[in-house]
């Protein structure tokens, strides 16, 4: 799949060597592999604190079916490094830990405002942060006006918007005509092969709603047209004070976590939308083996859309108004999410076209503030205190 629009090349760097841009055992995420196959890009820089391990990415990447695009690649230890080289590029891929990151109050973790201010576009991953939420939206405001001044391209990877399932459902909403009313959305993670202990501690991953059910927060926003009334959240969770069978050994996954920093096992919080609609959101830590489960319920006058795993085997059905009958929706499931994400930056890059890209900062800001505030509804530790 290549990017659509204007055939000018793209220098790509990438902050970050680890599993999001560059793929692990844990999951689909492989940043490279997919970015390599777009028509017209160039990689020029791999940052990371161990440049052993960035090195080895460019080695191995070179050896591959599409090693020119990778000659001449430098590897950084800091992001500053690469700034001042030769080898800055036009954009980055920005896949790192939120602890080390998304800050505007911190120089130390003010790498977007670095980045921007040297007028370079940026696909950032989620968890946006780690700072309190206000923080990031003063960043997301800073990055606006510098991103108007350079024309830049700042979007975020909430890669379910452009999943299949996603756009056949917002398809339909706007075929019949009728926002919402409900939204529910069930997100369930299998555990016991989660071995990485900053995972674990909510002061380095953000917990489980800001790292892993901020998808489903983005997809309520995103499908109902409006943002969460903060005011009207109510949360409950199971603590992590409940024994886990099958946790990974000592000294991995969350033993060396202190109590209070480790991720409740369910939450469920329910809130109102801007537009009227209700919403509840449901998320556990308690499945075994390695299938997410993960669905989504959209209801309005006549019509009933159930989303069904938009990650990696995606379904819709949809009841339509007057029926009776649920009918399986057809989707394109040639198209590779992330694929369509990178297209979009791309071509907003090319072309100046901000609306070939779903999600933009500044959206993004809204769902990171919304996935802070159930956090916090819930009773669990917020992220954003430096541990």
């Amino acid at each position: 799949m290549t990017s659509r629009g204007a055939n000018k090349l793209i220098k790509l760097g990438w902050i970050g060597a680890g599993g999001i841009n560059f793929g692990s055992l844990e999951g689909p995420w492989n940043h490279a592999v997919r970015m390599q196959k777009q028509n017209n890009v160039q990689f020029t820089a791999v940052v990371d604190p161990d440049v052993s391990v960035a090195q080895k990415r460019i080695d191995q990447y070179q050896q591959g079916s599409f090693g020119k695009k990778w000659e001449g690649c430098k590897a950084f230890k800091d992001h500053q490094s690469m700034l001042q080289s030769a080898a800055k590029p036009d954009g980055v891929i920005v896949g790192v830990p939120p602890a080390v990151h998304g800050s505007l109050d911190i120089a130390a973790k003010a790498m977007e405002v670095d980045i921007a201010k040297a007028g370079l576009h940026m696909l950032i991953e989620k968890p946006i942060s780690m700072r309190p939420a206000e923080e990031v939206e003063r960043l997301a405001q800073v990055l606006d006006q510098v991103a108007d001044e350079k024309k830049l391209i700042v979007a975020v990877g909430y890669m379910l918007r452009s999943s299949p399932a996603v756009v056949a459902a917002k398809q339909l909403m706007k075929e019949i005509g009728v926002a919402p009313a409900s939204i529910v959305g069930r997100y369930s993670c299998p555990y016991n092969n989660i071995a990485k202990p900053q995972w674990w501690d909510t002061q380095k991953s953000g917990g489980c709603i800001v790292e892993q059910a901020t998808h489903f927060v983005d997809l309520m926003r995103y499908l109902s047209g409006g943002d969460i009334v903060r005011e009207s959240i109510q949360a409950v969770a199971v603590g992590p004070d409940m024994p886990l069978k099958e946790m990974p050994a000592h000294p991995q996954a969350e033993h060396l976590v202190p109590m209070q920093r480790r991720n409740n096992r369910a939450t469920m919080a329910t809130f109102k939308m801007t537009t009227g609609a209700i919403a509840c959101l449901t998320h556990t830590l308690l499945l075994h083996g390695s299938d997410f489960f993960s669905a989504m319920d959209i209801t309005g006058d006549g019509y009933h859309i159930i989303i069904h795993d938009p990650y990696q085997n995606p379904s819709v059905q949809v009841r339509r108004p007057f029926s009776n009958e649920y009918e399986q929706v057809q989707l394109n499931l040639d198209q590779d999410m992330y694929e369509n994400q990178f297209d979009g930056w791309l071509e907003a890059i090319r072309t100046g076209n901000k609306d070939a890209v779903k999600c933009l900062y500044h959206d993004a800001a809204q769902t990171y503030k919304a996935s802070w505030d159930i956090t916090e509804a819930s009773g669990a530790a917020p992220p954003g205190t430096d541990p």
